[in-house]
């Protein structure tokens, strides 16, 4: 049954989401689109451009879209619920103990080594689908499957987000319309 199947895998995906949203963008990715074949990798990563221009937190964002197209609303709700729950009952837990114990030097230190795992997860998720919108995938890097209209999109969104800190849905519209154009005026289909 479907609504066990995701309530059993945004449960999953929740508890081990670690480092926010970008960072467990592999581990989402990893469940519904290799193991469950819910998507693909192209609409996945469409699914992450729709979640980051809506309200909210990002992995709440992919759960519920991912929950409305395999099961509708109860979906939506279920895998949206399940995602956030363990998230909730960890944070409480570790509010907690952070506030009790946040000045010993035991606890610095944890935070500080958790750092670079965080980082390379983003990075993870930021190869991931740097390869899916410049060629389809990271295995299918070649010449001929270059998107040569992403790229130097991508490269100025990530100048202004840098340089002229540009907010993200500033970002994601100004894509958008550019993407628009551009396709428009060569005729090409995405």
């Amino acid at each position: 049954m479907i609504y066990l199947k995701l309530l059993q895998t945004f449960l999953l995906i929740g508890l081990f989401s670690f480092g926010g949203g970008y960072a467990s963008m592999e581990l989402i990715r990893t469940r519904v689109v290799a193991q469950q074949h819910w998507m693909t990798d192209a609409e996945f990563t469409d699914i992450i451009s729709i979640a980051e221009m809506t309200p909210g937190p990002l992995g709440i964002n992919i759960a519920s879209f991912v929950g409305t197209r395999t099961a509708g609303i109860r979906g939506t709700l279920i895998a949206t619920i399940a995602y956030a729950l363990p998230a909730m009952v960890i944070v409480m837990i570790l509010a907690n103990v952070y506030d009790r114990y946040r000045s010993l030097h035991g606890i610095q230190g944890v935070l500080k080594g958790l750092r670079p795992a965080v980082a390379a997860m983003v990075l993870a998720a930021a190869l991931k689908l740097t390869g899916s919108a410049w060629w389809g995938g990271l295995e299918q890097i070649s010449i001929p499957n270059t998107n040569w209209i992403s790229i130097p999109v991508s490269l100025a969104m990530l100048i202004l987000l840098c340089k002229k800190k540009l907010g993200p849905m500033q970002a994601i519209l100004s894509s958008g319309v550019i993407g628009a154009i551009l396709y428009a005026m060569l005729g090409i289909v995405p």
